[in-house]
């Protein structure tokens, strides 16, 4: 099933956050996530799918600059996931990427159960694993994934 991408708007808010406090026991405490919610959405950086009630079911934030961008965010609300939703946003994001440039994200180890379906989705989309990263706010591994066109 193909999954609209949109920018997101602040009417969005309240249904990002539920998503953002669904996944904050795997991500770690998101100190002011409204507040940088808030930017992105400013910036044209928050994109989302929502259901058939314009409700929030999937959320990326992107941040860096052309040829470097970067996935700050990615989430799924958790009884849409399976469905492609996450697929379809980090495709949106894959495809705002210049012809030559970079896309890199940091996302759990290779130790955490839950994050496992993270990392198979970056690695089917191209992403190559690098280096480890310092531990997330909840304790757990973090890796970074690349994707780079030359």
């Amino acid at each position: 099933m193909k999954h609209a991408v949109a920018p997101a708007n602040v009417a969005d808010l309240p249904s990002w956050l539920e998503i953002a406090r669904q996944v904050e026991p795997l991500f770690g405490a998101m100190a002011m996530f409204d507040v940088t919610l808030r930017a992105k959405i400013t910036q044209g950086e928050a994109l989302c799918v929502r259901d058939a009630g314009g409700r929030v079911i999937g959320g990326l934030l992107l941040g860096g600059e052309q040829p470097d961008l970067w996935i700050r965010w990615l989430a799924v609300r958790r009884a849409a996931r399976g469905r492609g939703i996450g697929s379809a946003l980090v495709s949106e994001a894959i495809r705002r990427l210049d012809a030559k440039g970079s896309l890199s994200l940091i996302t759990f180890g290779a130790d955490n159960f839950e994050g496992a379906p993270a990392r198979r989705l970056y690695v089917r989309l191209g992403f190559l694993p690098g280096p480890m990263q310092p531990r997330g706010p909840e304790g757990g591994t973090r890796q970074l994934f690349r994707l780079v066109r030359m």
